[in-house]
């Protein structure tokens, strides 16, 4: 066959793209339910953590939810959770907003009164690796937890409610209760939508209680 013509050329990438497709198609079929199981466990584990519910083993993530969240919806999730959690009564929701390179997902935890962030982890991100992609460290995070949440028409806080992620300056906010946390240094957008972000989720969360 001459391999200069039309023909040939229609052949051979029809060919091609066929065998591409179908293994594609193939692994994709095949790692579907792992990748189902991930997605699960990544989303029990984000709840347990922003929970402060320590677990070593991702395997016993669900057993784990369902005995602590027992009210809890179908996955994911979507509705706020009550929960008490050794003594610690506080209500937990999955949230999601645009990031600087794409959605973040992640889930929060807050009394019931709205006066304090119980704990913030993040289950998803595009952010960039080194900058922004540094909301999911653990010293990030960690400034949520416990943090206080800034009232409505409080002094200097205008009318918003919620937290601020202050401009980063290479360290981390120990003050938890100033509404403020440190932000990703060279990630000024990244940190500003966190920001956005988490504040959005909490006026959800209080037009849900009613809470003003």
């Amino acid at each position: 066959m001459n391999r200069n013509n039309l023909f040939y050329t229609v052949i051979f990438t029809f060919a091609a793209s066929f065998f591409f497709v179908f293994f594609l198609s193939l692994a994709d079929s095949l790692t579907a339910e792992k990748t189902a199981v991930n997605e699960r466990i990544s989303f029990y584990s984000a709840f347990l953590k922003s929970a402060g519910i320590a677990f070593t083993d991702k395997n016993e993530t669900e057993d784990l939810f369902a005995k602590n969240f027992p009210a809890a919806g179908d996955f994911p999730f979507r509705e706020t959770i009550r929960a008490n959690v050794e003594g610690q009564n506080m209500l937990l929701k999955l949230f999601s907003g645009s990031g600087l390179w794409g959605t973040i997902t992640g889930v929060i935890a807050v009394s019931p009164d709205l006066k304090s962030i119980r704990g913030l982890e993040i289950i998803s991100h595009n952010e960039t690796p080194g900058l922004g992609g540094r909301i999911d460290e653990q010293w990030f995070k960690d400034q949520f937890r416990g943090e206080t949440i800034r009232l409505q028409g409080e002094s200097g806080a205008g009318s918003a409610k919620g937290i601020s992620v202050r401009k980063g300056s290479g360290g981390m906010d120990s003050n938890p209760d100033n509404s403020e946390v440190e932000g990703i240094t060279g990630a000024s957008l990244t940190s500003a939508s966190v920001e956005t972000i988490v504040n959005n989720v909490i006026a959800e969360i209080a037009r849900e209680e009613g809470i003003k």
